[in-house]
């Protein structure tokens, strides 16, 4: 039997609606799609964050570092990545950005930190493929410290009668410069010890080294009860406190940055003015070792060591050369310290500097009671083939608090403190 013409148009109707259905449902799942895509929220709207979002394709987004007014062109950045959970995404931030080690990598909003492995990146390019329902998941390209971790630290000692904190000063942005004191207040030690760091605020794989430092001068063990019963210490952990928080790279700061601005008169920033009108008065005429800590550029073998960068002055190139090879000797920590590794004066960047220096080391050195004062870089990721992370540094700080027991132990040409 044939069907009819209004049956036919009845079949007809019912299949052109079917069509259209179909068609928008394929246009809701396809928006659906569309949405989850652009779900990917990429920022660094958070303390120590820096980053510049170039250009997303797909699932590939490059990525590269925000200068702001630094002159130099550094590799400073750090990330988060909200809304891809699941899925796996990659990364192009270009070989001179990131670490032999690959990037840091941390799930649980900064707290802690691992490296995600030489293997997993390829001329500057990495894929990282987000756990199932991972809020955010944040990259840097070094473990960020930043003053809540200070702040953490120091909490972990506030009942400790040997410890102090103050403020330097206060910032151009109007935070507080943090200033962190450890010593017997019952007595005049017979040594004055100044330890700073973060004047290129970028540089924060040295401050676990200081951490550890500080921790091993409060620590009831046989190194810390000698530094405390014979050296006052003096900490500036965060010399540009403003752009640790903000991100900055800090290094090659226009005009001029904070390690630059010893020699200014005045000096420009009001943290180096302030250390270079408490120091003296401080230190009492007491003998002095001064260092500052610093990270060096990200990559090639001098940049991969732990090392000292030797004075020019030939006592107090003498006097790095002990502690040093304390530090070599007596060593116990999971990196690698060796004294070959150190840059004489006048060999690779280690070159004469303008008088006065510029330079906070330098600039302790012209100071008539200094023993000793001298940089340390802390490489950001590998130290002779040690994996530098935030414990490894902790235990190199503890390290160079017993190096520093016996180089003053050391010292017979200093007199006693009367």
């Amino acid at each position: 039997m044939k069907p009819s013409h209004a049956t036919f148009e009845s079949v007809l109707l019912r299949f052109s609606l079917f069509s259209v259905m179909a068609c928008l449902l394929g246009l809701t799942a396809s928006s659906a799609h569309a949405q989850e895509k652009a779900a990917i929220h990429i920022d660094a709207d958070f303390p120590g964050g820096n980053i510049l979002v170039n250009k997303i394709e797909n699932d590939t987004i490059t990525l590269g570092p925000d200068q702001r007014d630094s002159v130099l062109t550094w590799f400073y950045w750090y990330y988060r990545v909200r809304g891809a959970s699941g899925r796996t995404l990659t990364f192009v931030l270009g070989k001179d950005n990131v670490g032999v080690r690959g990037p840091a990598v941390s799930v649980d909003t900064g707290k802690t930190w691992k490296w995600l492995g030489a293997e997993a990146v390829t001329e500057g390019t990495f894929a990282f493929t987000f756990p199932s329902g991972a809020e955010e998941v944040r990259f840097s390209v070094g473990m960020p410290y930043l003053r809540a971790d200070l702040n953490q630290c120091l909490a972990r000692h506030k009942s400790d009668p040997f410890l102090q904190v103050e403020s330097l000063t206060k910032t151009r942005k109007g935070r507080d410069v943090p200033l962190v004191r450890v010593r017997d207040r019952s007595k005049k030690a017979r040594y004055a010890v100044a330890i700073t760091s973060r004047h290129h605020c970028c540089e924060m794989m040295a401050s676990y080294v200081v951490e550890g430092l500080l921790e091993g001068a409060l620590a009831n063990d046989p190194a810390g009860l000698w530094l405390r019963a014979n050296a006052d210490f003096l900490f500036a952990p965060m010399m540009d406190t403003d752009g640790v928080e903000d991100g900055d790279q800090g290094k090659g700061r226009a005009p001029f940055d904070h390690n630059r601005d010893y020699a200014a008169v005045p000096p420009r920033y009001a943290e180096v003015g302030a250390l270079k009108d408490l120091l003296p008065a401080w230190t009492e005429g007491r003998p002095l070792v001064f260092l500052d800590l610093h990270d060096p550029a990200l990559r090639t073998d001098i940049h991969e060591t732990v090392h000292f960068l030797e004075p020019e002055e030939r006592d107090m190139a003498a006097r790095m050369d002990k502690l040093c090879a304390f530090l070599e000797r007596d060593q116990q920590g999971p990196i690698l310290y060796r004294k070959a590794h150190n840059l004489r004066f006048g060999s690779g960047y280690n070159t004469h500097i303008a008088r006065p220096s510029p330079l906070s080391a330098g600039w302790a050195r012209s100071l008539p009671n200094t023993l000793l004062g001298c940089t340390m870089e802390i490489a950001y990721a590998n130290a002779a083939g040690c994996e530098v992370n935030a414990h490894s540094g902790r235990e190199l700080g503890r390290d160079l608090a017993v190096a520093l027991m016996n180089f003053l132990r050391d010292s017979p040409e200093t007199e006693p403190a009367k």
